[in-house]
């Protein structure tokens, strides 16, 4: 056979275009790294941190990160209470529908309440219902052609909701509340707002738990253009009380006094760190006795007042104490949380004074106690107790009734004296509410303070115990938290600011919460919510410095808008209802005292459910797609990371194809 250049017809042009097709068909076969360069950050089942909107892939447990094209945050602070509206625009840069699912964490401590979506010209509002009507709710916007959704939550503070289908390049404006307090410590508050997620180790989706999200990017991820996605924020401070100094902690910000203590803070755009938190921070003008004020709002027929009294920077001279120490050798503190145990222990021992009493209590599957009675802290007695703890061992049961049977004694607590009990355990047990019944009906003048144990202790047993026993709770991780966990609790032990103290109204309709108002110490402001009918009822406030009483009177303020202090007071109302479940209160009772509070201020509760329903007169337009699954070559990637693209998109199949394709092209020049 001749070939074509014996026969003549060869042209050189020829082999230069073969040449060029061959390199075209190479380029083919590097399609998934280029193609790498235009990916949407992708994500699996792990940790969130900030609101985000994710949208499905075809690959099971995989989501791809809808760009944020701007964010604006306000925030409103009213004394302790930071009330936050947090409204994103997102992008669907697909050239298809999309099935998105919002994800909005919340700080610990905090609950969200208002929940708003507008996807095109579609408005789904989140509304509380009860559960059963919340569910009859959506099975009837279904039936009616309405998207709706039940929200969901993932793990504690973490909660999502599915969102209407977003058509090809269709913007979705989701705006959520959410309610906290800010942190007090070292003589100021501080509120802090996250703008980045820092990345993080995941591990082999198949061995984590379910129903956990994803490692996201933060707010200032860049869209789908390439550009910073546009993020406002401003606070509304209105403190209640003069302040020293209002500070921002890492960004640039603009302050504007609007009254006493009154400000307005706005973050700077073109300072905007997009690698820090936005951190707020303002110092009280404290003198050397505690400071009190009342914040009010009002809603309807009532008007609602959060009691607030800080403490001073100085703490009061030392008071003497009677400590209690209970530590748990039960058979589930063997191993590192037994040694926790008694290293906490020994450095409380180390704590006391002279002038104080102490006693220590051990319990496994029964307890004892070391003495007695409490006894004076004289070096030999300590020793003695050194010892005592040095020698106990991990074994046998959790009988906890009968230790806090052994530290709770019902006669009264000599003048000038606190008795402090200061519970060490990792909380295992599984009849809580006997529990909590005991503390609340035995605590009498003691106080209760629970320190958490081990890598998982059980804090709803520990935060409630310490909350019923007017006490706080402190969790210790690992021993490298032993020191620091320890000086911090026995700097508040050992010098409370007030005791006894005691909130009066002067109106017959007046509800308190919580009913039992616990001590003041230093570092924690002491924060009470009251519901009043007569707005002009004066409101006193009694406690014990020492042995010298202590009184202030106060007068409620002007209301201030959209605090939030009604949604605390009926936080606190809520959870005091359900405490009374322990003491064999009919469920159905509380349930009926439970949901009219909660539906009234629009809270999410044991018996109330958060349901998003269309709010379009006709449902959905005919015209609508079906959702479908993003594919990872339709979005984009911020940077290239030279690596297989761990997301739907096909990449061995392009490589098979790019790799058969020139090989063909190849044979064809060969034979043609």
């Amino acid at each position: 056979m001749k070939t074509r250049e014996e026969a003549g017809d060869y042209k050189p042009n020829d082999y230069t275009l073969e040449r060029w097709i061959a390199a075209l068909l190479a380029l083919l076969m590097f399609l998934p790294w280029i193609a790498n360069g235009q990916e949407l950050e992708t994500t699996t089942l792990g940790e969130v941190e900030n609101a985000t909107l994710l949208l499905k892939t075809g690959k099971g447990g995989v989501y791809a990160i809808a760009p944020a094209v701007k964010t604006d945050v306000q925030i409103r602070v009213a004394g302790p209470i930071v009330r936050t509206r947090i409204q994103q625009t997102f992008s669907n840069p697909t050239r298809r529908c999309v099935e998105g699912l919002y994800v909005f964490p919340l700080p610990e401590m905090s609950s969200v309440d208002t929940l708003r979506m507008t996807v095109g010209s579609r408005l789904i509002v989140g509304e509380v219902r009860a559960r059963e009507e919340a569910v009859r709710a959506y099975q009837k916007a279904k039936s009616e052609g309405r998207k709706a959704a039940l929200v969901e939550q993932y793990r504690p503070n973490v909660f999502t909701t599915t969102v209407a289908s977003l058509m090809a390049d269709e913007e979705a404006v989701i705006e959520l509340e959410y309610q906290e307090a800010a942190h007090y410590e070292n003589g100021e508050y501080r509120l802090r707002f996250p703008m980045i997620v820092a990345p993080r180790y995941t591990p082999d989706p198949q061995l984590q738990a379910p129903f956990q999200l994803a490692s996201l990017g933060g707010l200032g991820a860049p869209p789908a253009s390439g550009g910073p996605a546009k993020v406002t924020l401003s606070v509304d401070l209105q403190a209640g009380y003069s302040l020293r100094d209002v500070r921002s902690i890492h960004h640039r910000v603009a302050q504007e006094t609007l009254g006493q203590g009154h400000y307005r803070v706005t973050l700077d755009e073109t300072g905007l760190s997009g690698d820090r938190d936005f951190e707020l921070a303002w110092r009280p003008d404290l003198g050397s006795s505690p400071e009190a004020m009342v914040l009010t709002e009002k809603s309807g027929d009532h008007t609602y007042g959060l009691v607030v009294v800080t403490p001073p920077v100085q703490s009061p001279v030392r008071v003497a104490r009677e400590a209690i120490f209970i530590i748990d050798s039960s058979g589930s503190m063997t191993g590192q949380s037994m040694e926790q145990a008694r290293e906490a222990l020994l450095l409380a021992l180390d704590d006391l004074r002279p002038g104080d009493t102490f006693n220590i209590i051990d319990f496994d599957s029964t307890a004892q106690a070391l003495f007695p009675a409490s006894r004076p802290a004289d070096r030999d007695l300590i020793l003695q107790a050194k010892n005592f703890v040095r020698g106990l061992a991990a074994d046998g049961g959790t009988e906890m009734l009968s230790a806090i049977k052994l530290a709770l004694p019902t006669g009264p607590v000599n003048p000038g004296t606190v008795r402090q009990v200061i519970f060490m355990t990792d909380g295992q047990v599984g009849n809580e509410q006997d529990l909590f019944r005991y503390i609340r009906e035995h605590l009498g003048d003691s106080r209760l303070f629970t320190v958490g144990i081990g890598a998982a202790p059980n804090s709803h047993f520990m935060r409630n115990a310490a909350r019923f026993g007017r006490g706080t709770f402190t969790y210790i991780g690992d021993l490298g938290q032993v020191q620091s966990r320890m000086s911090e609790l026995f700097e508040k032990l050992g010098s409370p600011v007030m005791t006894s103290i005691e909130v009066n109204v002067e109106d017959p309709t007046v509800e308190i919460w919580p009913a039992r108002v616990p001590d003041l110490y230093r570092g924690e402001p002491l924060v009470v919510t009251v519901r009043v009918t007569d707005p002009s009822a004066p409101v006193t406030i009694l406690g014990r410095i020492g042995s010298e009483a202590w009184t202030t009177r106060l007068h409620l303020s002007d209301p201030l808008e959209e605090s939030g202090i009604g949604r605390l007071w009926a936080r606190r109302k809520i959870e005091s209802a359900m405490d009374r479940l322990s003491e064999g209160i009919d469920p159905a009772a509380v349930r009926q005292e439970v949901i009219p509070v909660a539906l009234r201020h629009s809270l999410v509760s044991q018996y109330t459910s958060l349901v998003a329903i269309d709010q379009s007169v006709h449902g959905l337009a005919g015209a609508a797609c079906a959702a479908e699954m993003a594919e990872a070559e339709q979005l984009q990637r911020s940077s290239f990371e030279g690596d297989l693209p761990q997301t739907a998109t096909p990449a061995q199949l392009y490589l098979l194809l790019g790799g058969l394709l020139i090989a063909t092209a190849f044979v064809m020049r060969r034979f043609l």
